[in-house]
This record gives C-alpha cells, structure tokens and sequence, in this order.
C-alpha cells in the first residue's frame, strides 16, 4: 500500500494540537460553558464498514470530507464539539459532498473531553 497524501509525523501532530489549543481551546471552552470535546475515535471496524456502505450507495464517491458540529441533547443545548464524516464526489475541479448521501458519526469523545494530542 502507497503512502497516503497527507501523512504527518507525530511531531506535526504535537504542533497542530498545540496550534489549536492557543488558538481555538478557549473560544470553544467558552461557547460550551465548560470544557469542550476536542477528539473523536472511530474504530477501525466502522470505518472499513463507512467505506464499504459509501462506495456500495454512492457510485460517484471520490473521498471522505470532515465537518465540525455540536451533539446537544435537551439537557445539554450547548453540548459537545463532534466530528462528523460525509461522502463526496468530483464535480468539475472540486470535490462536493454527495447530497442526500448517508454520513458517520457517533464516535467516541476524547476522555477527558478536553484531553489533546496524545491522548
């Protein structure tokens, strides 16, 4: 198997959770009213599985783009930061996500939920 595009080293890893930790942490802790969640895992099981239902339901589909969002619950109307994954396709020189198509999410927060990089 080839290297992927956009392989980073652990150390660039380090450097992008401390990016955003000074840059985003607070702002984020702020708008929830406590701590917010800054990590999501999948594990590999559902993700092979989200690959094979996109590729099975979305002839077109070309990659895999990642959203931010915020799962609230009626208890929790500020809820926690989430990572949600939805197919997209080629359209012209762009990559579009596929509307309508089936995404993922329902991973695990981080433990902590403000625990960074490595976790």
């Amino acid at each position: 198997m080839s290297v992927p595009t956009g392989k980073i080293t652990a150390t660039e890893a380090e450097e992008l959770n401390d990016a955003w930790t000074n840059l985003r942490k607070n702002a984020n802790d702020k708008a929830a009213g406590k701590s917010d969640n800054r990590s999501t895992w999948y594990s590999l099981e559902d993700m092979e599985a989200f690959i094979k239902m996109i590729k099975d339901e979305n002839s077109a589909v070309n990659g895999v783009r990642c959203y931010l969002g915020v799962k609230t619950t009626n208890q929790d109307p500020k809820g926690y930061t989430t990572i949600f994954m939805v197919p997209t396709e080629r359209n012209g020189n762009t990559n579009q996500d596929i509307i309508g198509a089936n995404g993922m999410d329902r991973g695990d927060g981080g433990m902590p939920p403000d625990q960074g990089y490595p976790n």
